[in-house]
């Protein structure tokens, strides 16, 4: 298990967000098909420059969901769009240090 460490310092465009409504826009969001349907997250950060959130897990601890939000009920299984992290460390070297390196 991996948790953010207290002073992290996220890299452009991703910053720290903790807002409760993006979680909830993410649970009016999701079908029953989605993969975080019933899951309990938190929001972690988010993408400035786009509508990408990363979430972590309340129920997995060190599972992260990095998701583009669409901002409307979805029917699909594959929307929004999710892609799963199995640690905080994960997500940094697979997302946030590329969408740095293209900002």
């Amino acid at each position: 298990m991996t948790t953010i460490p207290e002073d992290f310092i996220y890299l452009e465009p991703w910053e720290a967000e903790t807002s409760e409504r993006f979680a909830e826009a993410l649970y009016k969001e999701i079908s029953k098909e989605h993969i975080l349907f019933g899951v309990q997250v938190k929001t972690v950060a988010r993408r400035c420059d786009r509508d990408d959130f990363l979430f972590s897990l309340l129920d997995e601890p060190g599972t992260y969901a990095q998701v583009h939000l669409t901002w409307k009920h979805e029917e699909s299984a594959e929307w929004p769009k999710t892609l799963m992290f199995s640690s905080f460390e994960e997500w940094v070297h697979a997302s946030m240090i590329p969408d740095n390196k293209y900002f």
